[in-house]
């Protein structure tokens, strides 16, 4: 005997699969998030950016001063999100 109720489906639920928004039966395309790209990012932070302006020089001569090992994260491949 069936009273038409399955227990296992997820009707109510949100689920995210490859872009996609399940919510009560509705399908609809969701945007991913754009990001910058790298080149940029590496433009405004490396050490050839910080040393051509007179605020930037000043951040080098304070990491120098700390005793940093790099001065520029951005220069440095080691660092960052993706290293």
């Amino acid at each position: 005997m069936s009273l038409g109720l399955d227990l296992k489906s997820n009707n109510g639920m949100r689920e995210k699969r490859r872009g996609l928004v399940v919510r009560a039966k509705k399908f609809t395309l969701c945007q991913t998030k754009r990001n910058r790209s790298r080149k940029s990012l590496a433009r405004t932070h490396g050490f050839r950016k910080r040393m051509s302006t007179t605020s930037g020089r000043a951040i080098i001569a304070r990491r120098r001063a700390k005793g940093r090992w790099t001065l520029c994260t951005k220069s440095n491949p080691n660092s960052g999100k993706r290293s």
